[in-house]
């Protein structure tokens, strides 16, 4: 029997999901819903789906976790920086989900992903671990020790800033050079086509035997290969886990990335780790969960939820 739970929050550009979570990682329920418009609509959804989350627990819940995307300030729960994806999000205080008094801990998506992957998922095993995940962006996150390392100021592990080219006078970022709208962008530009494919589409037509779209994508995967290759030599990680919807390509994609990642490391670390993520789409809630279970220990916690007006 289930004796205590928290709350994991993934509040992604998309998608808000909630789940309950046990000690061991295991997720007893999940409540799912688009991504509101507006900051406040998506702090109310939070808000109702934990609501009906513990309603239905069957045992007390003692803290709320939440992975967002932005630039998150962990100390004090504020998005100190987020892109249009998520339209006025800067400056949200994720705080204000402290529903019926539960407390709170809150970051960023990546940096909750890697926690999760740092302790239950993919990368248990080893004591210090670069995640990087690619998308729509590429996001990164470090964790040392238990600890994820935010930097000064929360941007530690944020390898999506890097400029990896020059286009005439502007610089290019790995964000723009080796993501999924990268690929997109690489491929209309291989066809002269009048409109752009999505990467699911180049991804069947590369799996059709389309040798255009098998270019671009085992181009576009050895570029970040590389890149990686040198980024993993300054910053030296026992292990490195990739996740994020680019890798779900498949074999065709990573055996190019894997290549050229290992080709461009030297000697000394050619054997690091190169690992698929192992925690799927609940990822960044389950990573969530297990920081608020780290910072909100039921023993001696002295306080738990369990239904009941928050008003």
């Amino acid at each position: 029997m289930v004796e205590s739970l928290v709350i994991g929050l993934d509040i992604g550009a998309s998608k808000t999901l909630a789940g309950l979570v046990t000690r061991a990682g295991e997720i007893v329920q999940t409540l799912q819903v688009a991504t509101a418009p507006s900051p406040p609509e998506i702090l109310s959804a939070a808000r109702s789906l934990s609501e009906k989350l513990i309603a239905a627990a069957d045992a007390p819940v003692f803290g709320i976790g939440i992975g967002s995307a932005g630039m998150v300030d962990a100390a004090s729960g504020i998005v100190i920086h987020a892109n249009d994806n998520l339209p006025g999000w800067s400056g949200t205080n994720l705080t204000a989900l402290a529903i019926g008094g539960l407390p709170v801990c809150a970051e960023n998506d990546v940096r909750a992903m890697a926690y999760g992957e740092a302790t239950i998922g993919a990368g248990a095993a080893y004591r210090s671990l670069l995640c990087v995940t690619i998308g729509t962006g590429i996001g990164g996150a470090i964790v040392a020790g238990d600890e994820v390392w935010h930097g000064a100021n929360y941007s530690a592990g944020e390898i999506g800033y890097m400029v990896v080219d020059w286009d005439d006078d502007q610089p290019l970022i790995l964000d723009q050079y080796c993501s999924g709208p990268a690929i997109e962008r690489a491929y209309h530009n291989a066809t002269g086509a009048e409109e752009g494919l999505p990467l699911t589409e180049i991804s069947r037509r590369a799996a059709a035997g389309d040798d255009l779209a098998r270019g671009v994508i085992t181009e576009k995967a050895r570029q970040l290969g590389c890149i990686l290759a040198g980024y993993i030599t300054s910053i030296n990680p026992e292990a490195v886990i990739v996740g994020g919807g680019v890798p779900q390509i498949g074999a065709l994609w990573w055996d190019a990335f894997e290549s050229a990642f290992r080709e461009g490391l030297p000697p000394l670390l050619r054997a690091t780790p190169l690992l698929p993520a192992a925690l799927g789409a609940e990822a960044v809630l389950l990573g969530a969960a297990m920081l608020a279970w780290r910072v909100f220990p039921p023993i001696g916690m002295g306080r738990a939820w369990k239904g009941g007006s928050s008003h």
